[in-house]
Parts: C-alpha cells; sequence; structure tokens
C-alpha cells in the first residue's frame, strides 16, 4: 500500500490517509455567513472519495455585519455567534458518516479587510502602508489585541461544540495572525513588537485561551508562512523561530506556505505547474520546520503527482500532504489514486478558481468549459 494512503494522526485525532483537502474559499455561504446546502455537498463528495480531512474555507471570527442579502453572491462563512454551531453540526455529521475528518480555518482579515463592508479601516498590528493601495490599516490598542484574542478563542469553542475534529489557526498570507507575525508589518514597541517572543505572542495568547475551551487534547493546528517573500518580511530562518516557540506553546500541527499580500512577488496558487520539477514549492520551507518542531508537518504547494508526495512522506519532509486546486476540477482524485491510477493531477494550475472565487461560488472554469463543449455537441 502506498504510503499515502496510511493512517496518520495529529495529536489525538486519527486520519484515515495523508491525503488533506487544504482550506479553499468556497463562497458558498448566506449573507450572514451561514453554510449553504451546496457547502455540505461539496464536502460530502470529498469525504465519499476518500479524502483523509477536509480543512474549510476560513471562517470569520469577527463577521462583516452589513453584507446585503443578494442571491448569487460568493458570500465568506462566519463563527462568531453560538447560533452557527448548529448550522454546521450536520454537516460535520455527514462528513463523519463518509469517513472523513473536518478541520475548521478561522481567520482575521487584519490588513486586508474591506473598509468599505467593516464600517471602518482595517486594523493591524501597526499603520504599515498597503503598498498596492498605500493606505495604511489603524494600529491596533492592546485593548483591542485583548479582545481578538477573546474573538479566536470563542471561534475555537463554537468549533469544537459543533464536532469539528480540529481547528486551523489561518496564520498566512497577509491576514491578522501573519500581520503580528511579520516583522515587516508588525512595527510595534510594545510587548506584541519586536523580537521574534513579542511577534508570537498573539498566537500564544490565542492557543492558551482557545486551550480553556476545548481542553488540553483537541488539536490546535496553524497555517503559517515559512516565507513572506517581501523585503524585511518573514524569512526562513525566522520562522522556523516562530514556529518552534508556537509549538512550545500549545501549536498541534502546522501547515507550510508562503506569501503575503499585497507585497510578495510570489503567491501560494503559483501557475502552471506541468512537471514534477514545479511541483511542492514549499518543501525546503516545510523540511526545515520538520526539523525544528515535533509536531506534524503538513505539506502544501502545487502538488499534481503522487511519487513528488510519497517521496516527501518517505524521506519525512511532511507528515501530510494538502491539496486544493486539484480537488476543485477532480473532487474523486483521491478515489482514483486509491484504486490505482496513479495518473497526476489534470488540473493545469491556470488559477480561474482563484481569479474568480470572490464574484462566484467555486468552481472549475475548464471543467465547465469542457462540459458546456459536450453539451453543445449533443445538441
Amino acid at each position: 500500500m502506498s504510503i499515502l494512503f496510511e493512517p496518520g494522526t495529529i495529536k489525538t485525532l486519527v486520519i484515515r490517509n495523508r491525503l488533506v483537502r487544504s482550506a479553499t474559499f468556497e463562497g458558498m455561504a448566506n449573507f450572514e455567513g451561514r453554510p449553504l446546502p451546496e457547502l455540505g455537498r461539496l464536502y460530502y463528495r470529498l469525504a465519499e472519495s476518500d479524502v483523509g480531512l477536509i480543512i474549510t474555507s476560513a471562517a470569520f471570527v469577527d463577521r462583516y455585519k452589513t453584507l446585503p442579502d443578494v442571491s448569487g453572491l460568493a458570500y465568506p462563512t462566519a463563527m462568531d455567534d453560538d447560533s452557527y454551531i448548529e448550522n454546521w453540526r450536520p454537516i460535520v455529521e455527514g462528513v463523519h458518516e463518509r469517513g472523513a475528518g473536518i478541520a475548521m480555518q478561522i481567520v482575521h482579515p487584519g490588513r486586508l479587510d474591506m473598509p468599505a463592508l467593516r464600517g471602518g479601516p482595517a486594523m493591524a498590528p501597526s499603520a504599515v502602508p498597503d503598498k498596492s493601495e498605500q493606505i495604511a490599516p489603524r494600529a491596533m490598542t492592546q485593548e483591542e489585541i485583548a479582545d481578538m484574542v477573546q474573538k479566536f478563542a470563542q471561534a475555537c469553542r463554537r468549533v469544537h461544540e459543533a464536532g469539528f475534529d480540529a481547528v486551523q489557526l489561518h496564520g498566512g498570507h497577509g491576514y491578522l495572525i501573519s500581520n503580528f507575525i511579520s516583522p515587516y508589518v508588525n512595527v510595534r514597541k510594545d510587548e506584541y513588537g519586536g523580537t521574534t517572543e513579542n511577534r508570537s505572542r498573539f498566537v500564544l495568547e490565542i492557543v492558551a485561551a482557545a486551550r480553556k475551551f476545548v481542553g488540553p487534547d483537541y488539536p490546535i493546528m496553524i497555517k503559517m508562512n515559512g516565507e513572506d517573500y517581501a523585503p524585511g518580511g518573514l524569512d526562513l530562518e525566522e520562522s522556523v523561530r516562530v514556529a518552534s516557540l508556537i509549538c512550545r506553546g500549545g501549536i498541534d500541527c502546522i501547515e507550510v506556505t508562503g506569501g503575503t499580500r499585497p507585497e510578495s512577488d510570489k503567491y501560494p496558487s503559483a501557475k502552471g505547474i506541468n512537471r514534477p520539477e514545479k511541483e511542492a514549492y514549499f518543501k525546503a520551507h516545510a523540511a526545515a520546520l520538520k526539523k525544528s518542531v515535533d509536531v506534524p508537518i503538513i505539506l502544501v504547494g502545487g502538488l499534481r503527482s503522487p511519487s513528488v508526495m510519497e517521496k516527501a512522506l518517505a524521506e519525512g519532509i511532511a507528515d501530510f500532504v494538502s491539496l486544493c486546486r486539484p480537488l476543485i476540477r477532480e473532487p474523486a482524485l483521491v478515489s482514483r489514486w486509491k484504486k490505482g491510477d496513479l495518473f497526476r493531477a489534470i488540473c493545469i494550475s491556470c488559477n480561474q478558481c482563484g481569479d474568480n472565487v470572490f464574484v462566484r461560488p467555486l468552481r472549475c472554469y475548464v471543467e465547465e468549459k469542457l462540459k458546456e463543449k459536450a453539451g453543445e455537441k449533443t445538441q
């Protein structure tokens, strides 16, 4: 049996194989951030198709309160009120009935927030201007930091009470947790800025506060940058130091990504992944973190070929591998591989799915076009 289909564990969570569906913005919620039936159906299909662990799109810990109710818009999910627990519980149960695990990713957009929707300026650890727009967020007060810690912790409690197997903090790509970790964005002079320890403090306080609700055995994971790819931002050496600190402070698993918006010249979803040499582009980052921490590492980044994934697992670079775009085009991809058809994923890495994700609910535009053409031929 391929190492891809051997069981793996994250703390107390046993996962049936090493294949993870990475968090992907689906846009399948209503204007209040509650999951629509099609989101449940998407997760059920992935679970039926042998994915080991499904990580949901990032749910807001503090949602936009005044979104218009417009049919067909791609709304984000939220987890900032106890009423959401009952919305998610049947979806979680349905995934479990189909043999997969499911974790919820939670987020605050921080510096990438939308002032028009928030009703005020974006907030971040420091008022460092956005390079693309030259708009500075508002620096958070210590009281606001303490309040945000509790918002994250309460969201973790709701995730746990809804029956999810784990929670994942979104700590990459320029969102709020990433803002605190990054030496480029965080130039505070108090105990939340400056040293590695201070810039990691926000994460550590979230974990400590969440533990009071979820207990010592519940997996709290993080998706974090191995590198910001921005001048003055987080580099690999510093990310290793951050990872060591936060794992000692209670993080149970790290999914290693990279790139921070809008300064980065590299983004997490690279285009043109058409041969094995272009795959696993965060491999070096995962390997470095794996050497420094004693928790499972999830490798993400352009993975398309079973042989590339098997090698990463066999060499101890990572404990799990994570896919996003291939499962948009081929939801049954994992089942295909499990049955012995080891041809690489047919995703062409065009990024149309990501480029349009905030306009229309998640879909593969290449596959959609092919189906349209096939329908035209049969008419």
